[in-house]
C-alpha cells in the first residue's frame, strides 16, 4: 500500500464484517482499451467536463493531483452559474475545446442546462451516460452523438470505472496505472481480510460513540486537496442516514490553522482531526535575502529558518496541531501518502470507498443508497416552472 495510517488516543473493539458482499464496484472491470480509443480520436486543447456529485469528484481528485503533468486547459463545470458558462465561452474557442457531460441517470437537470449552453454555441460534445431512457441519452440518439456508457455503478463509487477515467483518458492520464492501483487495493480491503479501511472505519465510528461527531479533514497538500470533496461525499452520501454519521469538513493545511482550530480546541469538544499529507513534495530550500537574516521572528533569526526545506516547514506545521492534540489525549488519525503516482492514486480512490462502505456497514445503515438526496432537488426542478 502507497500510504499509511497512524491513529493515535483511541482502541476500537472488533466487528466482524467478513460475512459481507463484495460491493459491485470492486467486482466491475471497465474497458480501458475502448476508453483510450475514444480518447485518440479527439483532437482538441481545452476540455469541458460537466457534472455533479460522484460524476466529476474523483476526476477532480485526479485533476488536481496531476495537474502538473496535464497539457490540456480542464474546466470543471459543477453549475449554471451563467457568469461562469460565460466566463468560459469567451475563453474556450468551440472549435478547440471538447464537452463531456456526465450522468449516470441523465435526469441531473443541472448537467442538461449546462450541455444546452455549450451545444448552442457548437462545442463538440462527447456524453458518458447510461444505456436508459435518460435525457442525456435520448440527446445522443437524437443528435447521433458519439458516447461512452456509464456503468451500473453508484456515482460516488465510480471513480475507477469510466466515470472518472474517460475525463482521465482525455486529460492526458495514465488510466491503467490509475486502474491497477485501485484494483489492488479492492483486494486488499476485501470484507473477509483484515485491513486498514475496516480498522479506521471501526476507530472512526468509536469516537463516534465517545462524542467525537465530526471530523475534521486538513489537507497538507494542495496536491491532494482534490480528494477532499470526493471523501465528503463518500462519508455524507454513504454514512449520514437514520439519524446516524459524523460530520466531515476540512481546508488546506496550514490555512485552516488560523480559524478551525480555535474551533477545535475552543470550541465544543466534539472534532476529532484526520490528517492528510505527503512525503513527496517537490524539492525546494528556504533562503533568506541577504541583509535580511538577522530579523527577529518569535525569538529568532530569520535567517535560522534556512535550515529547513519548505517541505520541512509545512510538515512542522502539521507537527504543531496534531502534537496539540495528543496533548489533550483527543483521538487524531493520520494518513501520509508515500508515493504520488497515478497507482497511488487509484489506491487511495478505492481506499476512501471501502471505508465509506464499512462505515456505513457498522451502523447499520445501507451504504448503497441515498434516499434523501431526491428531496431538494425534486422541490429544486418544480421551482423552475414556478410564475
Amino acid at each position: 500500500m502507497s500510504f499509511s495510517i497512524e491513529s493515535d488516543n483511541i482502541e476500537a473493539s472488533e466487528k466482524d464484517l467478513s460475512e459481507k458482499e463484495v460491493p459491485n464496484f470492486a467486482e466491475y472491470r471497465p474497458d480501458l482499451e475502448n476508453i483510450k480509443e475514444k480518447a485518440s480520436d479527439k483532437e482538441f486543447e481545452n476540455l469541458v467536463v460537466i457534472g455533479n456529485g460522484g460524476s466529476i469528484t474523483t476526476f477532480r481528485a485526479y485533476l488536481y493531483a496531476f495537474l502538473p503533468e496535464v497539457s490540456k486547459d480542464i474546466r470543471l463545470v459543477t453549475t449554471m452559474d451563467p457568469d461562469y458558462l460565460n466566463r468560459l465561452s469567451r475563453e474556450l474557442d468551440e472549435q478547440d475545446t471538447l464537452v463531456v457531460p456526465i450522468s449516470k441517470s441523465g435526469q441531473t437537470v443541472g448537467v442538461i442546462e449546462a450541455l444546452m449552453f455549450f451545444m448552442n454555441r457548437g462545442y463538440d460534445v462527447l456524453p458518458v451516460t447510461s444505456d436508459n431512457n435518460g435525457a442525456l441519452r435520448t440527446i445522443v440518439e437524437e443528435q447521433g452523438l458519439d458516447y461512452i456508457e456509464h456503468p451500473d455503478v453508484g456515482g460516488r463509487f465510480s471513480g475507477a470505472t469510466e466515470t472518472a477515467l474517460v475525463p482521465a483518458a482525455l486529460a492526458g492520464m495514465d488510466i491503467d496505472e490509475i486502474r491497477a492501483g485501485a484494483e489492488k487495493m479492492y483486494e486488499d480491503l476485501s470484507p473477509e481480510k483484515d485491513n486498514k479501511a475496516k480498522k479506521l472505519a471501526l476507530e472512526l465510528y468509536e469516537a463516534e460513540k465517545n462524542g467525537y461527531t465530526d471530523v475534521l479533514t486538513p489537507f497538507y497538500s494542495t496536491r491532494l486537496f482534490g480528494f477532499y470533496p470526493l471523501f465528503v461525499q463518500l462519508m455524507h452520501e454513504t454514512v449520514c442516514k437514520e439519524g446516524e454519521g459524523q460530520t466531515v469538513y476540512g481546508d488546506l493545511g496550514p490555512e485552516y490553522q488560523h480559524h478551525t482550530n480555535q474551533r477545535m480546541f475552543g470550541g465544543e469538544n466534539n472534532i476529532v482531526p484526520l490528517f492528510f499529507r505527503t512525503e513527496t513534495h517537490e524539492h525546494a530550500e528556504i533562503k533568506v535575502p541577504e541583509g535580511l537574516e538577522d530579523i527577529d521572528i518569535r525569538g529568532r533569526k530569520l535567517g535560522d529558518l534556512e535550515q529547513n526545506s519548505y517541505s520541512q516547514a509545512l510538515k512542522s506545521e502539521y507537527l504543531g496541531v496534531k502534537h496539540a492534540v495528543d496533548n489533550e489525549g483527543r483521538p487524531n488519525f493520520t494518513l501520509t501518502l508515500d508515493e504520488l503516482s497515478y497507482g497511488s492514486a487509484g489506491e487511495l480512490v478505492a481506499f476512501m470507498q471501502y471505508l465509506a462502505v464499512y462505515s456505513g456497514w457498522l451502523r447499520g445503515v445501507d451504504p448503497f443508497d441515498q434516499p434523501d438526496v431526491e428531496k431538494s432537488k425534486e422541490i429544486g426542478f418544480k421551482e423552475r416552472f414556478k410564475d
